[in-house]
């Protein structure tokens, strides 16, 4: 059996919808939900003082100053840990310059 040209665009275009599906799903959940699962606490409407215990330990032992490059403190949150969206992280960020 061969896979002609249009089957093998076609097999191409699906696992991209596939993999677009995935991430799309991942990023769209709510940052409560997300830091919920995370460090089994409830986050609303701050997240809870376990959250916030780590991500100050992640920054500071990166040495990142939140309030003054909040995108990068995000990225450093997210490199962390993985199953933090972008929305979480950014919560998590401006939860911290808040206190």
């Amino acid at each position: 059996m061969r896979i002609g040209p249009g089957e093998a665009a076609l097999l191409v275009m699906l696992v991209g919808l596939l993999v677009f599906l995935v991430m799309n799903n991942r990023q769209s959940r709510p940052a409560a939900e997300v830091l919920e699962s995370i460090f089994g606490e409830r986050s609303t409407p701050t997240p809870g003082p376990k959250a916030r215990v780590w991500a100050l330990g992640v920054l500071h032992e990166a040495g990142v100053d939140p309030d003054a490059d909040p995108v990068y403190a995000m990225k450093v949150l997210r490199t962390a840990d993985r199953r933090l969206n972008l929305v979480a992280a950014k919560v998590l960020v401006d939860t911290l310059n808040r206190a």
